[in-house]
């Protein structure tokens, strides 16, 4: 590996550039899309905002069990086909937005849709460890991540041009992009020969219900469920913390974010390297005490002067972030040497679903807890991370010592 590669924390690429090309392409469409699956109904249908996410949040929820059926997918076809499959799927659905123009058809192409992404989450996770050099699983995940962000990134700047604008065809184009995006990473993944690592030998399958019996797996699960909502709560809180709760101007708001993704652009894989010397359950519970740390300030916003909030936050949230990069490939790295060869696919599912009712329970679990006090979502979260915390590194005993610590 070249010394560049090593000092920066990027994984060993050779042989593996085709399916790095298929994830970048892949974030290049969901960059495109995601800033816009509420805005383009509204200007393209004249549906209200309330009908419009209604019908969303229910064809998200429809789609939950979705990741657990693609794990057993994934373990029985092989995570690229699956992962070809759910591109194919979410070309299908964006295809079908440029067409809707009733409700029910809106809930058809989103159950397409969020159903392909279910799919793919689930099964691009296994579809990386079977590209990785065992040893550089960590730094995979890394990289995907920090790829994923720019995708967004590049996404949210073409939305906000387009955001000048309420031509409803220019929509309709940046809708059209996302869906070819999805068919030609689909169609490439195909393509590629078989990744390096897939295993050959398909050995007895494992019963579904043998994640249910490790009960080791089960608490660290339930435990960690904690981390996604901690995530996940940053773009969800400061939109309505910020000018409510803190009173701060409203446009800190977009430099606070855009800061975020930088970060998370910039630092994801140097993190990994700095990492990967230490137990994945440590690392856990450093990502812990970070989120800890970064959600009792924002509870001490409440009392910073007007002055100086802007850089304060922007500190918290570089914590919050920061606790967002440690966690993330560690966490995905640990599940799947849980896993093992035969059963990868059931526990990154499995895992992935945590992330989906963590998505929707954030807005609930926010704004039920920000109608008692502003700053109740943020105690409560940082109470949650310590027990979490614990729990991991208590469990760290009872874990195979190969998905603790990264094995050379």
């Amino acid at each position: 590996m070249d010394r560049w590669k090593t000092r920066f924390g990027f994984p060993e690429t050779q042989g593996a550039h085709g399916f790095l090309l298929v994830l970048i392409i892949d974030a290049l469409g969901s960059g495109m899309y995601l800033p816009l699956s509420i805005l383009y109904f509204q200007i393209t249908s004249g549906f209200s905002l309330p009908a419009i996410g209604l019908t969303l949040t229910i064809a998200t929820i429809c789609t939950l069990p979705l990741t657990l059926l693609t794990g057993s997918l994934v373990d029985r076809l092989g995570a690229r086909n699956i992962v070809a499959s759910s591109q194919f799927i979410q070309c299908l659905g964006l295809s079908g937005y440029l067409f809707v123009h009733t409700i029910p058809s809106l809930f058809t192409m989103a159950l397409l849709v969020t159903g392909g992404a279910r799919m793919f989450y689930a099964a691009h996770t296994v579809l990386i460890v079977e590209i990785a050099v065992p040893t550089q699983r960590d730094r995979w995940y890394g990289l995907s991540g920090a790829i994923r962000s720019v995708g967004i990134a590049i996404g949210s700047f073409l939305v906000g041009l387009v955001l000048t604008t309420k031509d409803p065809d220019i929509y309709r184009l940046l809708i059209a992009f996302s869906a070819l995006c999805y068919l030609a990473a689909g169609g490439l993944l195909l393509r590629l020969v078989n990744p390096r690592y897939k295993k050959t030998k398909q050995a007895k399958q494992a019963r579904s219900e043998t994640v249910l019996k490790d009960r080791v797996f089960l608490i660290l699960l339930i435990s960690n469920t904690t981390f996604p909502l901690c995530a996940l709560m940053l773009g969800t809180a400061l939109p309505i913390y910020l000018p409510q709760g803190l009173h701060a101007p409203a446009w800190i708001l977009g430099p606070l974010l855009i800061f975020s993704s930088l970060l998370t652009i910039s630092c994801q894989t140097l993190v990994v390297r700095v990492l990967e010397p230490h137990r994945r359950t440590r690392t856990i519970g450093i990502a812990a005490l970070t989120w800890c740390i970064s959600c009792n300030l924002f509870v001490l916003a409440l009392c910073i002067p007007g002055t100086l909030i802007f850089p304060y936050l922007l500190l918290v949230v570089g914590l919050h972030t920061l606790a967002s990069l440690i966690y993330t490939p560690t966490a995905s790295s640990l599940v799947a040497e849980l896993g093992g060869p035969n059963r990868r696919g059931r526990y990154l599912a499995t895992y992935e679903f945590s992330w989906g009712v963590a998505n929707a329970l954030v807005p609930v679990l926010f704004t039920t807890l920000y109608a008692i006090t502003p700053a109740l979502p943020w105690l409560i979260l940082a109470i949650m991370s310590v027990i979490s915390g614990l729990t991991t590194l208590w469990l760290e005993r009872q874990l195979p010592a190969q998905a603790v610590r990264i094995t050379r």
